[in-house]
This record gives structure tokens, sequence and C-alpha cells, in this order.
């Protein structure tokens, strides 16, 4: 099952909607129109049925998410839905989950260990201890074919990263491994974008990265259900301008899936609606290759089974405040 979300224009403008395919060859249908014809036909008014459809499938994801088997008995039957009536209109596609938190991981070893090479550092021995994480921004994500805001603060060395992502159906806490499948709903395309110039300053402070990450990340095409592939077994490419910069495979990753979704819950709660990423694969960001990308650059994240996550780089607008240095007033202790 692959499940996406789309923007349908409607006289009163656009309209998120959550849609779903059996297979990628599939019609899209619209959930919640199939819903409410459900419901008619069930015996509930046109109103009534546009209401209750409305109510249990939002235009949100993650919303729609907190329904728990309501809505994933919903999103099923309209996937095996065959009879038409509710194939979706045309529309541009969005992020497919507009996620209730994110947080993104250190999971692919290669990539720890190129950027610490490239930044100047060494490898501490904590990455191999603990699954490590950053908590994103969520409010900041775009979908595909959008255009990644600049932020007015970086200068320069603009990165694109390769990941999977890791949507999750059930919220919980100290979720085992054991037990993880059942709070994965599916995996998409993410693309962790990163101003390494503030990026690598601020995080000289000892905390973040903040604003060298949360002025966009992005996820997409769609979500597809690990019933149809093999998330520690998938190829992994990016190309920009149409030239392949990176290769890699989930094959290399030092946390599985379902540790990561363990830690992520391990003494607090982890939300439905909940997006994880699994960090950058090896080679898999241009940092590590020692080259950047530019306004105006197109960058593509393949991952095989899922698709193609294409965005344009944004030009810098000159718009937000940005500090001036303080003179320090006191001395060590």
């Amino acid at each position: 099952m692959r499940i996406a979300r789309i923007s349908l224009s409607t006289p009163d403008g656009p309209q998120a909607r959550i849609v779903v395919q059996e297979g990628e060859q599939a019609p899209l249908v619209d959930v919640r129109r199939h819903y409410g014809l459900s419901l008619q036909r069930r015996g509930a008014t046109p109103q009534a049925a546009l209401d209750l459809a409305r109510l249990v499938v939002p235009g949100s994801l993650a919303a729609a998410l907190t329904h728990g088997d309501l809505f994933l008995d919903v999103l099923r039957a309209a996937a095996h839905d065959t009879g038409g009536d509710a194939v979706a209109g045309e529309g541009s596609l969005l992020s497919p989950i507009d996620p209730a938190t994110f947080r993104d991981f250190l999971a692919f070893e290669e990539h720890i260990v190129n950027a610490s090479a490239r930044s100047g550092g060494t490898v501490d021995p904590v990455v191999y201890e603990l699954p490590i994480s950053y908590l994103g921004s969520a409010p900041a994500f775009i979908g595909p074919d959008a255009t990644m805001p600049w932020p007015t603060y970086a200068q320069s060395r603009m990165d694109y990263e390769l990941e999977l992502g890791i949507v999750i159906v059930r919220g919980g806490r100290n979720i085992l491994p054991t037990q993880a499948d059942a709070h994965i709903l599916g995996f998409t395309v993410l693309n962790d974008f990163s101003a390494r110039d503030i990026q690598l300053r601020e995080m000289r402070g000892r905390l973040g990265p903040s604003k060298g990450k949360h002025f966009a990340s992005a996820c997409g095409p769609v979500i597809v259900t690990p019933d149809e592939l093999d998330p520690h077994d998938l190829r992994m490419t990016a190309r920009v301008n149409g030239e392949v910069w990176s290769q890699g495979s989930t094959s290399t990753l030092m946390w599985t899936v379902q540790e990561m979704v363990a830690w992520a819950s391990a003494s607090e709660p982890l939300v439905a609606g909940s997006l994880l990423g699994s960090g950058t694969v090896g080679r898999g960001c241009g940092m590590e290759l020692g080259r950047e990308v530019k306004p105006g650059d197109v960058v593509e994240l393949d991952i095989e089974g899922i698709g193609v996550l294409r965005n344009r780089i944004g030009h810098p607008d000159g718009q937000g405040w940005t500090p001036t240095r303080r003179t320090p007033r006191l001395t060590e202790v």
C-alpha cells in the first residue's frame, strides 16, 4: 500500500487530501471521498456523511493517525476500492506526512566517519554505544517539487542529505525492538537539508544542530507500507541536475529501523504521526564529497521501492534577523 497527500483546487481554495493506492500502477483513491460514499451506502445523509468523513479523514495524515484503527480500517478499505467513484482528482503532491514530531538519527557509520573527517574532528565512541539523534523542526517540512527556502543566515555550503524516513502509526513508550514493527506505518524518502556553515558554527557551542537544519526538510513522494519492501536492503541514489552524486544502501545501517523506534520511545512518548530519519547514508551528502549545491540546482533523492523526491534549491531572500557578536564580560572560573 502506498499513501500520499495531494493538494486539490476547490471553490474554497486549496485542500489537502489523503490518497492511497494498492500497488504503484493502481489509481489514487481519495480516502475521504471513499469513506463518505461508504457512509451514504449505509444510510447516512450526504451532509452527515461529509461531516463524518471530514472528521475521520482530515487533510493531515498525522491527525488522521490519532484516530487509530478506525482510520486504518478506512485507509485499507479505500486501497481496495475498485469501483472508481472515489478516484482522486488531479492535484500536486504534498509531503505525505505532516509530522507531529521529527527525530533524525546517525545510523550510518560511513557517514559519521566521513563527516567527522571533513569537519576536522574525530569519531566519538558514543556513536557506537547509542543511536544518536537530534530533534528537528516538524513544521518546516516541504513536499515533492517544492523549492527549498535558502535561510538568510547561510552564506554558502548548502547541502542535501539522503535518508530513509520512518513513519510512526501508533504511539508508545518504552517500545522494544521486537515490538517496533506494530508501530511503523511505512517508509518514505527524506532529505534533511543542511546549511553547513551555520551548522558547524553553532555546534561548537555544544548544542544543536538547530538553525543549520530547521529551515527546511523534505519527504515523499509517498509512504510505502512494510509489506511491500525490506527497509534494510534498499538502493539509495542522489542526483543533482541529473548527475549522480551519491549511491548507497540501507543494508549498511549500523542501527536497525526497529532499534531506532525503540530508542526514540525509551522513557519518553513517541506519538502517532511522528517521523524518524535514518540519518545520511555513507557518501550521501555533498559535504562527504567536497561538493555543495547552489541556488537553482535540482536535487533528486531516489530510494528503491519508494520513488524519487525532487526539490529545487531556492535563492537567498535576505529576510530575517541575524545576531551581532556580543563582547565577553566574564572570565572562566
